[in-house]
């Protein structure tokens, strides 16, 4: 019953406000998280990946709901059954690729005046 009412709520967002809203946004992070919840991993990352783009687009690629709504993705490719090693991960710049999970994804630091690194 509860997702019925966020599935409307989400619906007359986008109808009155459009889908590059902030609030519009919102809504739909909280109706995906509902449909990941009842496990319905399909629908809940297809619609957070409809919704990125509006997010970066409107906000910018670091602000909290773009980067809320990527944490979102990342966290449901990973808790999802149908999540593969294959899953595509996302950078900063929306590009897909993929990572060598044993690949140092660090930098180190430049060493400050004064200072050496060994």
């Amino acid at each position: 019953e509860a997702l019925v009412l966020k599935r409307v709520i989400f619906a007359r967002r986008v109808a009155t406000l459009g889908v590059s809203h902030q609030r519009t946004l919102l809504n739909g992070n909280n109706l995906a998280n509902s449909l990941l919840s009842l496990e319905l991993w399909v629908d809940g990352i297809a619609l957070l990946r409809d919704l990125l783009p509006a997010a970066r687009q409107l906000l910018g690629s670091n602000s909290n709901i773009a980067l809320l709504i990527s944490k979102n993705i990342a966290l449901a490719l990973d808790q999802s059954p149908e999540g593969t090693r294959d899953d595509p991960a996302f950078d900063s710049h929306a590009t897909l690729r993929r990572r060598d999970p044993f690949q140092c994804q660090h930098r180190r630091r430049p060493a400050r005046s004064g200072e050496h690194h060994a």
